[in-house]
């Protein structure tokens, strides 16, 4: 991967549709009177709570969702202009607003790190700013945060595909990239990153495969194909989530036909946790897997690890739910 020069620019703006094209609309309806036919006028919200909801998928109270972490017993889910915190059975802990709306947090040594559309804040558990970055770059659009046992952030970021590198005190440090002109092939809107056993765990949707770099930025291994097979990923961006457990098999998360699936530590496929059944199939059958990178607006899924379960947030219904891991 290589290491490029950062570098910082006026602040582009932050909308709650944190990439372009936006990663979901706000629907509504007119009010009209034909003859003596009414049309309830109804709100981005109400649209969203009568969406079907399959069985055990729990509301997090937020109209959209853009990422989801789990940390000490909790699930974290940033959207709208808020960081929603909820127990693993649905019931709301706390919730705490921000003057622009989150696109990715994570939880580290007792802070919570939000990115912002252009910078991170380094926050304390209840939310209150301690710290921030410089704006990172013109056109940045963070989709995910991870964190280093050291403290050290990484930032991925889907409008310049690259990921910043940033100390625990807020100093930006570096940007790494990889692949072909030093540029990842990833999505504007998702490109999803976790640490895990000493290293940088990146899901590289454009590539379907995941890879595993050093803290330097140095490739290390990488695993995966395209295919729409189990053993591979389908579709023109797949995986959209990636978390690794305990013992070190990787649990990915894919878009368009939903499914959440774990390959043991070398990445080969091990088996399905959950398929497109257990997902509101009308919903997913709307995103287009076979349209071109660039017009990929929605990641669908996040995934997390609570103990021997799955914990996965539905971006299309703004909803989580828990399943055990195979």
């Amino acid at each position: 991967m290589s290491k490029q020069e950062k570098n910082s620019t006026p602040d582009c703006g932050c909308s709650t549709g944190d990439c372009q094209p936006t990663r979901r609309q706000f629907f509504s309806r007119g009010a009209q009177s034909i003859a003596a036919i009414g049309v309830a006028v109804q709100s981005g919200a109400a649209v969203r709570a009568a969406r079907h909801k399959p069985s055990g998928w729990l509301p997090t109270g937020l109209e959209q969702t853009r990422d989801m972490t789990v940390a000490g017993g909790l699930v974290y889910v940033a959207g709208d202009s808020a960081v929603a915190v909820l127990k693993p059975g649905g019931e709301p802990v706390r919730r705490m607003e921000f003057a622009k709306a989150p696109c990715c947090l994570a939880v580290a040594k007792r802070r919570l790190i939000v990115g912002l559309r252009d910078r991170v804040l380094l926050c304390d558990l209840d939310g209150k700013t301690q710290a921030e970055t410089k704006r990172l770059a013109k056109g940045a659009a963070l989709t995910s945060l991870a964190v280093a046992v050291d403290g050290t952030i990484f930032a991925a970021d889907g409008g310049s595909s690259s990921i910043w590198q940033i100390s625990p005190d807020g100093k930006v440090l570096d940007r790494l990239a990889g692949g072909k002109g030093g540029r990842f092939s990833v999505p504007k809107s998702f490109f999803p990153i976790t640490w895990a056993d000493g290293g940088l765990v990146v899901a590289h949707p454009g590539r379907h495969r995941v890879e595993r770099y050093d803290a330097d930025g140095e490739l290390k291994s990488r695993w995966g194909k395209r295919s729409r097979g189990l053993e591979g990923f389908s579709g023109c961006c797949n995986p959209v989530s990636v978390a690794v457990t305990g013992s070190g098999e990787f649990v990915t998360a894919e878009r368009g036909q939903p499914r959440i699936k774990v390959f043991d530590k070398d990445g080969k496929f091990r088996a399905v946790v959950a398929g497109p059944e257990a997902f509101d199939a009308e919903e997913h059958e709307q995103v287009d897997t076979d349209a071109e990178l660039v017009g990929c607006q929605n990641g669908g899924i996040e995934v997390g690890l609570l103990g021997d379960q799955v914990v996965a947030l539905d971006h299309t219904i703004a909803s989580f739910r828990l399943f055990d891991l195979a």
